[in-house]
């Protein structure tokens, strides 16, 4: 299921593309990455995905 996570530290999750509102986390205000990971453990996400294709 899509989903979107904050790899800035703070754990935030949504199923609508946000912004990271957490206060004081180091990505507040910038867009979540989009995760595709069907276990809840955000391992797998997007980003880390294109890393892996470099």
């Amino acid at each position: 299921m899509q989903h979107y996570i904050c790899t800035g530290g703070c754990g935030g999750e949504s199923s609508n593309l946000i912004v990271c509102q957490a206060e004081g986390c180091k990505k507040e205000g910038e867009p979540l990455t989009p995760c595709d990971c069907g276990d809840s453990v955000h391992h797998h996400h997007s980003e880390e995905k294109e890393k892996e294709n470099e």
